[in-house]
């Protein structure tokens, strides 16, 4: 007698089809000239506060300044904000609208879908902001060994943990609220608003408080120099949640 075989088609599993939308829109990002652009002006930014700017300002002895609370300030302030536009601008990127239309037309859930994308953001966003976290790091490295200095006081609330999970919080922000709300709006917009959200942080915060003042303690002076993080992390719980379930509900354009 002859047997009866089952087939089960395996490209329709949620986790490969999410696998399959991760890799797929990898490919598509890297292809895209935009987020190279913005590669290219995140790096000039960090030439000119790394490098250019110590050298115009401490022409005798450039370790003086990552050994003072301006090397901080000023790290803290560009990078967040050319991370938020890496970010954002990727996410933008990734989020292509025929795409969306093409693979919700197949058996695949839109939350498994969403993720990919997500997750497919994040991934290219911490590959392009890897050259200013090396930069940071080296610095770091030069001046323990070559001057023995630690450039990090965590004494004056410089935590270096702190600061690159700062930095985490800041890319995750970007990618997912551009990638989520991509769908539901005109490209560009999510870009302005998460480059803008820490711009105001870069241009307005310095002029309204001295983190440095003597009386900041400092829990507090940590706190406050990482003000954005917390008010990233519930944007992106906001908007990540009320996101997710617009698209879960919207209807697919034909």
């Amino acid at each position: 007698m002859k047997k009866n075989k089952t087939t089960t088609n395996l490209s329709y599993l949620p986790t490969l089809n999410m696998g399959i939308i991760y890799h797929n829109s990898i490919k598509k990002i890297l292809k895209s000239p935009l987020p190279y652009i913005i590669l290219g002006v995140s790096i000039l930014a960090d030439a000119f506060v790394f490098f250019l700017w110590p050298f115009a300002t401490h022409m005798g002895n450039i370790s003086l300044y990552y050994e003072s609370d301006t090397w901080i300030i000023l790290t803290m302030q560009v990078t967040f904000a050319m991370f938020a536009l890496i970010g954002a601008t990727i996410g933008e990127t990734n989020a292509i609208s025929s795409e969306k239309i093409y693979f919700l037309s197949k058996p695949i859930k839109r939350g498994t879908f969403l993720c990919g994308k997500c997750l497919s953001t994040l991934t290219i966003s911490l590959l392009f902001v890897m050259p200013t976290i090396l930069v940071i790091v080296g610095i770091a490295v030069f001046e323990a060994t070559a001057h023995n200095k630690n450039i990090f006081d965590v004494s004056r609330a410089e935590n270096p943990y702190a600061m690159f999970g700062s930095f985490l919080v800041i890319l995750i922000f970007s990618s997912f609220i551009s990638t989520i709300w991509k769908y539901q709006t005109r490209g560009g917009i999510w870009i302005i608003a998460c480059f803008g959200i820490l711009l105001i942080y870069v241009v307005l915060y310095p002029m309204l408080v001295n983190v440095w003042a003597s009386d900041f303690t400092n829990t507090g002076r940590l706190w406050w120099l990482l003000l954005p993080v917390p008010i990233c992390i519930f944007l992106t719980i906001i908007g990540t949640t009320l996101g997710s379930y617009i698209f879960i509900k919207s209807e697919i354009e034909s």
